[in-house]
């Protein structure tokens, strides 16, 4: 039953790409049916009112209409059942979808084709089993599947002897396959032809992913803003925006231009554009960039570039013009087997000398590293089906087998070797408060902010059981800090010149603390009440926990570690002392981040990046090996190849073992491969039944072969640790 349900199946993709390659010549018949010349246009009623031509039109558009529904269900099936087992099972394929937003999936005329070829493939086994088990001649259509399929590599074959004038490994595959088919081996020639259609298949789905459109870095802008024209505060169409316009812009709101600040004063939170792990204080005469984000005051912003001018697009525009696809072509992926060519032509040609043409053509057949290519495919989907399970999205496959080679990695700071949430170092108190006071003060102000800084103090306000006083009228003041009513008196939350600004005297014995934190990276956040200055809360930025037992993992190993980032000199050289790395590059703009890797390149490395931020993109997608985590933002996931969906730098450990079990099991097939290729040609020169005995030691390589690339490439005991 399941025999005859896949032949159906066959069957309705043969009948859907008959239909998609006359589609067009139908539909130019009808139109001149329906539209015949004006000259002629009385016949119409008599065309219409002839009852048998009305039938055979309405024939026509019934056959059209069924072999359009039948194609559509059928790119469906393949879609939804065929492409997730192709893709690495359905684990990977679920953590595909969530950076398409579960949406689903277009397919593309050029993938449609392929559908349809395989489907020609199944249903050629399948006439040839009806062949050899009933008797029915079918075998020229089987033939005419086979060549049909095959047809574009022997097409290729052909380009590439015009275009580059050489001899390639394409070539004495067509020659085989040619031989095959005229020798009468159908069997074979139609297995090929179904194995040819689905390597193509599977290399496009595992390259797909760098095809995908790149995250537009404004999805989050605002569809209206409020500009001010003539003092008063107009609200607009952000589409609308005209450079020069003057931009109000409050707490909490993110800044969808570039432009400099006219008035006001505010805190804002750069880090994913610029890499800072501090939120900087800006005033009049500074400059704000798009995507930042205000984390507290006011502040009128004059448009300097919108769009596609600011420099967060030309992140993006920059990320579309070093996009490097892929070929499709069919040389692309055998160009690792490329070196056995003149051997195998070598042997063919002694061959025929030693036992004639028929040996020496079923020598070209025992290049059984040619058998790799699909073998390489199966041990790759095995090896992503496995990395999703353990939370280890691969998005090309490519990614992987470069993994091993890696001789450097360079790791972005903020975000991807901290966390996002800063963490208290030490409370500073003054003036006879003590440090309780002054948290209880500080999460006091801070308890209705989101950004990092606040949600830092809170979470150690409520580790330390404190509860927030009631405030009176729930009003805020926000400016380079907060300023909160009381029953008794008020809050000031801010920057030392937030401090300074009101009045508010900082004791000399602070003085130390703040040169020490200046020269060290750590950030001070001021509390005084009722013009008395309270303390100061030292910050810094949280390390992960894993992050330094992974670093001396990998200088363990070999592979050589830097820290980047577009942070300051102090925090950023705290870090890489503390860590150990081979070294560390500070004040490092977008661009500036590619160019260090590019160099590192240059220098012979192979070099991995590890990054969160829109800052990092370019640099990602610049690397040999690019890498980020679920929870960065959609820029760095986008364009990373490899995703740690439990963002945890431990996997880093798992990824490796991963590809070292991949490249395990690809170099244990090719020993296997050229030993049989060996073994299958001494057997053509010297016993009968040559291209059985070349066909049947492929299948036994080949079963051999799947064994390998099948078996588990990291312990099934190991999880992310």
């Amino acid at each position: 039953m399941a025999f005859l349900v896949t032949a159906a199946l066959a069957g309705a993709a043969s009948a859907a790409l008959v239909f998609e390659t006359k589609r067009k010549r139908h539909t130019r018949i009808k139109l001149a049916e329906l539209a015949p010349p004006r000259e002629d246009i009385r016949d119409l009623v008599s065309i219409s009112a002839d009852p048998v031509r009305q039938k055979m039109l309405a024939l026509r558009s019934q056959i059209t209409e069924t072999l359009q529904t039948s194609d559509d269900d059928y790119q469906r099936f393949v879609r939804d059942k065929v492409d997730p087992v192709l893709m690495g099972g359905h684990s990977r394929n679920q953590q595909m979808s969530e950076f398409t937003g579960n949406s689903i999936r277009e397919l593309t005329p050029k993938e449609k084709l392929g559908n349809r070829r395989m489907g020609l493939a199944i249903a050629g086994v399948s006439l040839y089993g009806l062949t050899a088990t009933t008797g029915l001649p079918l075998l020229p259509a089987v033939v005419a599947i086979g060549i049909y399929n095959l047809w574009p590599w022997f097409k290729e074959a052909y380009d590439t002897a015009v275009e580059e004038k050489k001899l390639k490994i394409i070539h004495m595959l067509g020659l085989y396959f040619g031989c095959m088919w005229v020798g009468g081996f159908y069997l074979a020639g139609i297995l090929g032809s179904l194995f040819a259609v689905i390597c193509t298949k599977t290399h496009q789905l595992t390259q797909m992913t760098a095809r995908t459109g790149l995250t537009n870095v404004f999805a989050q802008q605002p569809s209206r803003v409020w500009i001010e024209v003539d003092g008063v505060e107009v609200e607009i169409a952000f589409t609308d925006i005209k450079t020069g316009d003057i931009l109000v812009l409050c707490s909490g709101q993110m800044v969808p231009v570039d432009g400099s600040i006219t008035e006001g004063e505010a805190q804002i939170d750069q880090h994913r554009l610029t890499g800072e792990s501090q939120p900087v204080e800006k005033t009049a005469g500074d400059t704000v960039l798009a995507t930042s984000v205000i984390i507290g005051g006011k502040i009128k912003v004059r448009v300097e570039k919108a769009g596609s001018d600011t420099a967060a697009a030309q992140i993006a525009s920059i990320l579309q013009n070093t996009v490097n696809y892929d070929s499709d072509r069919m040389g692309s992926f055998l160009a690792s087997t490329e070196y056995t060519l003149w051997p195998m032509l070598a042997g063919g040609a002694l061959g025929w000398l030693l036992a004639g043409p028929v040996a020496g053509m079923a020598i070209l057949g025992c290049n059984y590293v040619v058998g790799i290519v699909p073998l390489r495919m199966i041990a790759l989907l095995n090896a992503l089906n496995s990395g999703s399970q353990r939370g280890i999205l691969v998005k090309e496959g490519k990614a992987l087998e470069t993994v091993k080679k890696l001789d450097v990695l360079v790791f972005d700071k903020t975000g991807t070797l901290t966390q996002e949430l800063p963490h208290i170092v030490c409370i500073h108190a003054c003036n006879e408060f003590s440090a309780d006071e002054v948290l209880t003060l500080a999460a006091t102000a801070e308890h209705r902010q989101t950004h990092p800084i606040a949600l830092a103090i809170l979470e150690a306000a409520q580790a330390r059981g404190l509860e927030t006083l009631p405030i009176t009228d729930n009003a805020y003041e926000v400016g380079y800090g907060l300023r909160v009513k009381l029953e008794d008196g008020e809050i000031l939350v801010g920057s030392q010149r937030y401090m300074g600004m009101e009045q508010i005297t900082l004791p000399d014995s602070l003085q130390p603390v703040i040169e020490r934190c200046r020269s060290e990276g750590q950030s001070l956040v001021y509390v005084a009440r009722n013009g008395v200055l309270a303390g100061a809360v030292e910050m810094d930025a949280t390390l992960r926990p894993e992050t330094p037992e992974v670093i001396q993992w990998f200088k363990k190993i070999g592979i050589k570690v830097y820290i980047m980032s577009g942070d300051q000199e102090s925090p950023t050289r705290k870090l890489a002392e503390t860590l150990g790395v081979d070294g560390y590059f500070a004040n490092v703009l977008p661009d500036g981040k590619a160019a260090l890797i590019e160099k590192l390149q240059a220098d012979g490395a192979t070099v991995g990046f590890v990054g969160d931020g829109i800052n990092d993109a370019v640099a990602l997608r610049t690397a040999d090996v690019s890498i980020s985590f679920r929870s960065a933002t959609n820029v760095a996931s986008d364009n990373a190849r490899i995703v740690l969906m439990d963002d945890n730098l431990k996997q880093l450990e798992v990824l490796f073992e991963l590809a070292e079990g991949f490249n395990r099991s690809l170099e244990k097939n090719h020993r296997q491969a050229v030993t049989m290729s060996l073994v299958a040609a001494a057997g053509a020169l010297v016993l009968p039944y040559k291209f059985l005995l070349v066909e049947g030691l492929w299948v036994v390589e080949f079963a051999s072969g799947i064994g390998i690339a099948t078996r588990p490439v990291v312990d099934s005991n190991q999880t992310t640790r």
